[in-house]
């Protein structure tokens, strides 16, 4: 890994970072800061598509809202850079107390794909997802790392 790559993988580290902790203190401008205007996103819930970055900050209203208390937590993370573009990819943990006073634990599939839009990577595309068992069509919430 040359130089360059090696900064913009750290850079983008420190975005995610900055992501997980805008996450755990319920921060929409801190999301906000993340995500391309012209994001397309396969979110863990309907439609198949959310278009926009606005659309990206309002299903992280809904969490909010969801939530008393909220723990985020990224495992296991690659990055890939190559130019302008990145990957990143991981599994990710999201837990805490609903407002109903239920406690919610469960991991997603994330991945990320970031470019170096005027000296900042911007997440472009994500995608969240739950494994499913087929036989069931069940969401498989109950797995972890």
């Amino acid at each position: 890994m040359d130089t360059r790559q090696a900064v913009d993988e750290a850079d983008i580290r420190q975005r995610i970072d900055t992501l997980v902790d805008a996450v755990r203190s319920k921060d929409l401008d801190g999301i906000k800061t993340m995500f391309a205007p012209n994001l397309v996103s396969f979110d863990i819930e309907p439609p198949l598509r959310h278009l926009g970055a606005e659309t990206k900050w309002n299903n992280w209203i809904k969490v909010f809202t969801f939530y008393r208390e909220l723990d985020y937590e990224v495992r296991d993370l690659t990055v890939l850079v190559s130019g302008d573009l990145a990957v990143a990819y991981a599994v990710n943990h999201i837990s805490g107390t609903l407002q109903s006073g239920d406690h919610n634990d469960y991991w997603v599939r994330w991945t990320a794909c970031f470019r170096k839009v005027d000296g900042t990577w911007l997440i472009v595309h994500d995608q969240v997802s739950v494994p499913t068992h087929f036989a069931t069509g069940q969401s498989a919430l109950d797995l972890a790392p």
